[in-house]
């Protein structure tokens, strides 16, 4: 607890640089909500440069993601304005520790895994209004980060691997799949930053396209603009839609191997045709297996949604 409010230098020692819409995008709050913030809670005082213009330090942005997620536990900002970073900082870390721990009869569980074991349960039962049901219930009791990692993706390793031994039907798999499908759909087109926009899809020949929904999804939450073109998508055409979009970066999903020598190709091809200042982000089964080759494109190959965070952030702060 102590780490995460001491990791925030005083005011004294920050430079402060940052336009609003910089903050709102850090913190996960609008403009409009920091604006009333400040106005009528003092929740952070901005420095303003000679023409009046608000900037933010590093330590104003994370004061204000600090109350973006007590608040989003359910607390009103009138009641937690005024705390310091220590208080507010061990309010999420008991925030954290409550979403991620159920007790069962069964002995203790974790929130994430509860809703995995339900989710089966209605995958068995061929019940896609059950499933929905369960998803739409993980959505409340568990940040989204927690509900892909913890919850959608082990839910989908266990489903193949219930579906190769024969303990799951195809079609079973296909029902879950289409769910859990249209709910991640529903969370994109949110709204981001134009400038920083990021293309999702998956090249010509690879149809899953769940890993590169869920990176898209994780890239709006930390406040990119994700332009998710689907999968199976010819090299020439990728180029083109990220060089219209002015992306930062293509984020490719390849989830089986087929024929490296081709695949390798087809990513050399499209390195080639991208403008330089566009970045490749390669991920799924098959980027990892062929990762020593594609990091030489160069591209990044993160190996989970955690390290494809942390990729985003070096990404922003190349900009800067």
């Amino acid at each position: 607890m102590n780490e995460i409010a001491e990791s925030i230098p005083s005011r004294d020692h920050l430079e402060s640089r940052h336009p609003i819409q910089i903050a709102a995008r850090r913190s996960g709050l609008s403009v409009d909500v920091i604006r009333v913030w400040e106005r009528r809670y003092n929740a952070v005082s901005p420095s303003r440069l000679p023409g009046g213009r608000r900037v933010y330090s590093d330590a104003d942005i994370r004061r204000l993601a600090l109350l973006q997620q007590v608040t989003s536990a359910g607390r009103r900002i009138g009641d937690v304005a005024t705390l310091d970073n220590t208080a507010l900082a061990a309010m999420v870390e008991e925030d954290n520790r409550s979403a991620g721990q159920i007790f069962t009869n069964g002995g203790a569980k974790t929130a994430a895994e509860r809703h995995m074991i339900h989710a089966m349960q209605a995958i068995e039962q061929l019940s896609p209004e059950k499933l929905r049901q369960v998803i739409a219930s993980a959505t409340i009791d568990l940040p989204l980060n927690m509900l892909l990692e913890q919850m959608l993706i082990p839910l989908l390793r266990a489903l193949g691997d219930r579906c190769k031994e024969g303990q799951i039907r195809v079609g079973q798999e296909h029902m879950a799949s289409a769910v859990i499908r249209h709910y991640l759909i529903g969370l994109l087109n949110k709204t981001g930053d134009d400038l920083n926009t990021l293309v999702f899809t998956s090249p010509s020949g690879h149809y899953h396209e769940l890993g590169i929904l869920m990176a898209a999804v994780t890239a709006e939450s930390e406040g990119w603009r994700a332009l998710y073109l689907g999968p199976d998508l010819p090299v020439a055409e990728i180029a083109a839609a990220a060089t219209q979009a002015k992306a930062k970066a293509v984020a490719l999903g390849l989830q089986c191997t087929m024929d490296e020598v081709v695949l390798m190709s087809e990513m050399i091809l499209l390195r080639e045709t991208l403008p330089s200042g566009i970045k490749l982000i390669i991920s799924g089964a098959a980027a990892l297996q062929l990762k020593q080759q594609l990091v030489q494109l160069p591209a990044l190959v993160p190996e989970d949604l955690a390290e494809f965070r942390r990729s985003l952030s070096a990404l922003l702060n190349e900009g800067q």
